[in-house]
């Protein structure tokens, strides 16, 4: 009787590891059939899914939360879940951060979660950082929510990934399955503000979900904000090759867009990172990015995080109002549908560039909203990179006292930098706020 039950209870195991098999197969299978491509067309009309192998051709994408299908969603939940407790155990262990625990990230905690309105009126968030490397997204945004939070898919941002690196046609199909699942978008850099892809980007934030954005275009790990800058003249006074700020400003203007004309505006918040680019530092004689070459020693992986205030453009939209009449509006549907055949919805290519396409002067305005935005994340990059600068030097100061401590026999001196150095490092006590605005929501 004990042997049968020891039985009976075997095959239950091994029918449950073949259900939870098949289930993972399945799922991540569906990821790659309904996975995000890139636009590698000519026309200027966005990407055509009919011409992908193994790929849905269905034309409304992205998919919508509460339209997701089945097996997809649990990919997200296994490729968002399985990418955070990875990158956490990397943070607790291989490196350390830190996130400024003031009023500005408990704000942001807030917003994520839905409060200050922001689930009753299905508003966006929209977050927007400095670029240091290409591991900050996964590796900082993966830390930035408390880890109970940051494993549900309905709490995570989504973002977008320069399709030349995430979703050229030499990754696999299951590999841009697995990105897609991760809620990354491609986006074509050079592209411009018309792009089927930004769209596509927006259609999500109209449908009140949390996009996040590098508006610098690239990774730049110098002392201040990166972004579009050009070569300085020559003068006969002057033979410098510094780089200046065109009049264009330093960040991309499809932030400026997303916001502009947004059914419902988005709440932006900004925050600034240093640290991840000690990591993957660029070689700037050979104009690539490298992993760290003393990947066991050398400087520490640390991340400080420090989060801003909310910014707001509601002066700026109104003032162009005045001047140029209502902005049109972007919503979780545009682009997708024209006319109706036999009773069926038709998705056709290139027609949402009638209600997408920019003028000049809106042009002016994402401009003018981009430049109050590189405002506050210079202000902030530049603040957390003088924090780096001061912990480094501390830190220094410690190693000297540390060694002549060591030669001297001082053990006094050593139990006071091992208090020191166990307070610098900790990840901030948010579990508790993020449980009482949760309950306050319910």
């Amino acid at each position: 009787m004990i042997r049968a039950a020891s039985s009976s209870w075997g095959r239950r195991i091994i029918t449950g590891k073949r259900v939870a098999a098949g289930t993972v197969i399945a799922s991540f299978t569906a990821a790659a059939y309904y996975r995000p491509v890139p636009d590698n067309s000519t026309d200027g009309n966005g990407p055509d899914r009919t011409s992908e192998s193994f790929c849905s051709s269905h034309q409304i994408f992205p998919y919508l939360r509460d339209e997701t299908p089945f097996l997809l969603s649990i990919a997200r939940s296994l490729t968002l879940g399985v990418t955070t407790l990875a990158i956490r155990v990397l943070m607790n262990t291989y490196g350390s951060y830190e996130i400024e625990n003031d009023e500005n990230y408990a704000k942001f905690l807030e917003i994520v979660l839905g409060g200050d309105g922001r689930s009753d009126q299905k508003q966006g968030l929209l977050t927007v950082a400095n670029h240091r490397s290409l591991f900050d997204d996964p590796g900082v945004i993966s830390c930035v929510l408390p880890l109970w939070v940051g494993l549900q898919p309905k709490y995570q941002r989504w973002g977008i990934c320069s399709q030349e690196y995430c979703f050229n046609d030499a990754v696999p199909s299951l590999a841009k399955g697995y990105i897609g699942a991760g809620q990354v978008l491609p986006i074509c850099r050079g592209a411009g503000v018309n792009q089927k892809l930004l769209l596509d980007f927006a259609r999500l934030l109209a449908d009140g979900e949390w996009c996040h954005i590098f508006p610098e275009g690239g990774v730049w790990q110098e002392g201040q904000l990166g972004g579009r800058r050009t070569a300085a003249q020559e003068t006969e006074t002057s033979s410098t090759s510094a780089l200046v700020v065109p009049p264009a400003g330093k960040l991309k203007w499809g932030t400026g867009k997303l916001i502009a004309h947004a059914n419902v505006r988005p709440r932006v918040i900004p925050f600034a990172h240093v640290g991840m680019e000690n990591l993957l530092p660029i070689d700037y004689e050979r104009n690539t990015t490298t992993l760290k070459k003393d990947l066991f020693g050398g400087e520490p992986l640390r991340v400080y995080i420090k989060f801003g205030k909310e910014i707001f453009f509601d002066d700026l939209i109104e003032e162009h109002e005045e001047e140029h009449g209502k902005l049109r509006t972007y919503n979780s549907t545009s682009g997708n549908v024209d006319g109706s055949v036999s009773g069926q919805t038709a998705i056709m290519r290139g027609h949402f560039h009638r209600n997408w396409d920019s003028t000049d002067a809106e042009k002016a305005l994402y401009h003018k909203i981009t430049l109050r935005i590189e405002m506050q994340l210079e202000k902030l990059t530049e603040e957390v990179v003088l924090k780096r600068n001061l912990y480094t030097s501390n830190s220094n100061i410690i190693d000297d006292n540390v060694e002549s401590a060591i030669d001297m026999n001082d053990t006094s001196v050593l139990k006071a930098e091992s208090r020191t150095s166990s307070n610098s490092h900790h990840e901030p006590r948010t579990a508790s706020l993020c449980r009482k605005i949760t309950k306050e929501l319910n």
